[in-house]
């Protein structure tokens, strides 16, 4: 059964660059349609579609970029391949934002053309067997492992599905404790760039030094391969983006242009072929206004945007979000939970979860290691981060030794846990047998607590 040809519309003003396109296409196996006019791309495209749609972006009559806009509003899912000159690349970035799917600089190379292409091709199968496979899935599966029924998740799942098989970098924002990790990851996990590696790097824990180390790797170390030589071929996450120093960013911008590494200490060239994807907590915007984030390097890098929800933009997620923590603590500790009890949960949700969905399943954790009972019981104002004026009112005219002021504290938390020690424990800081001998030594009596 004869192979079937990849379909090429191609598109551009310049006579002599068509008919060499046509040629290389004819001797490579691909049937390639020639254009000089968008509108005649379009007109043939409504008839007989294609399987990719290469053109350029300066044109007159219709540009490239209205092109490119025709041609999503027919079919949203044709690869669309832009052409650019190199003193345009940021003319490919919009065309990118706008939805192209890749973009090369002319002049090129026909065999550089056609590597592109068919990573272009192979990854539109790979989609094609995504969508298959995910059709099949439960809900969980279909939304990348993460937990959330909620409109802004919805929107969220709804862009990581859009964005996953497009070969760009991206920007995750949102507060800590979201998951932007999380979402990296479905983002490299749906590509086409599945089976290649996943590498992280937190640049807020580095200085320049060492985060030069860990990217570029040693040139007197055959054997200490950089984070990006690691990466290559897959995904580079670089988390808090706005640590990064000025010349750092310069580099990485420069490897973001030209696609090659230059180890310190070495002049040889190493290809590299790596999406990057960066997350911040910080508002980038605000960041470049402050003079720590480069303007252009920024925008090499946020081609999609993707902004991680906070909990309180989800808190119609929390019930659901508890049930799978305590599923899964519950399975990892070899414990029984059926829950919380109802006022608990009603606190769950009315809660000020300041560090989002980290924060609500260290709770969860830390409740269903410690319980007692079936069923779990949470205050808010029993937390950790409680202020201590909350618990007992101090006066400049009535002075109490530390004894007693101790004393009074431990009586109170008791009652506020119904006199179950393990719990009053944990809030006190101290272990279960120190806390007996505290009893003992107060004489509070052991009557009125629970063990």
């Amino acid at each position: 059964m004869p192979v079937k040809k990849t379909r090429i519309m191609f598109v551009d003003d310049d006579l002599v660059t068509g008919r060499v396109m046509k040629r290389n296409c004819d001797n490579a196996n691909f049937s390639c349609s020639i254009f000089q006019h968008g509108k005649d791309c379009i007109e043939a495209f409504k008839k007989n579609g294609a399987d990719v749609v290469i053109t350029d972006l300066r044109m007159p009559g219709m540009n490239g970029f209205e092109l490119l806009s025709e041609l999503r509003a027919i079919d949203d899912t044709v690869p669309v391949l832009v052409m650019t000159g190199y003193s345009s690349v940021e003319n490919a970035v919009e065309a990118m934002k706008r939805g192209a799917t890749d973009f090369i600089k002319k002049p090129f190379d026909f065999s550089e053309l056609k590597l592109m292409l068919d990573r272009t091709m192979q990854a539109m199968q790979l989609k094609k067997e995504n969508r298959q496979l995910k059709s099949k899935l439960g809900q969980e599966q279909q939304n990348f492992g993460m937990v959330g029924e909620s409109g802004a998740m919805l929107s969220l799942f709804a862009t990581i599905d859009k964005v996953a098989d497009v070969d760009c970098n991206v920007v995750i924002t949102g507060d800590s404790g979201t998951g932007k990790e999380l979402v990296a990851r479905a983002l490299h996990d749906y590509s086409c760039r599945k089976e290649a590696p996943f590498v992280t790097v937190d640049c807020g824990v580095l200085n320049e030094a060492m985060l030069e180390n860990e990217l570029f790797g040693n040139s007197n170390n055959n054997e200490h391969q950089g984070l990006l030589e690691q990466a290559n071929g897959g995904t580079l996450f670089l988390d808090e983006i706005c640590h990064i120093s000025d010349e750092m960013q310069m580099k990485l911008m420069g490897i973001i242009e030209t696609s090659t590494l230059v180890k310190p200490g070495s002049k040889d060239e190493i290809d590299i072929d790596v999406r990057i994807i960066a997350a911040s907590n910080r508002n980038p915007e605000q960041a470049i206004s402050d003079g720590e984030l480069r303007h252009d390097f920024f925008h090499r890098l946020n081609v999609v945007n993707i902004h991680v929800p906070s909990l309180q933009e989800r808190v119609s997620d929390i019930p659901l979000l508890v049930d799978y923590f305590i599923n899964e603590f519950s399975a990892k500790y070899q414990r029984n939970i059926k829950g919380f009890d109802s006022r608990s949960m009603k606190q769950l949700c009315e809660a000020n979860w300041s560090g989002n969905v980290r924060q609500l399943r260290n709770v969860v954790e830390r409740e269903v290691i410690l319980s007692e009972e079936p069923v779990l019981s949470w205050q808010e104002n029993i937390d950790e981060n409680i202020d201590d004026d909350q618990v007992i009112n101090f006066s400049s005219d009535n002075f109490i030794s530390l004894e007693k002021l101790e004393e009074k504290y431990i009586n109170h938390v008791l009652q506020c846990f119904n006199g179950k020690k393990t719990k009053a424990a944990r809030v006190l800081g101290i272990d279960k047998t120190t806390l007996w001998r505290k009893l003992r030594r107060y004489d509070i009596s052991a009557n009125n607590t629970e063990s």
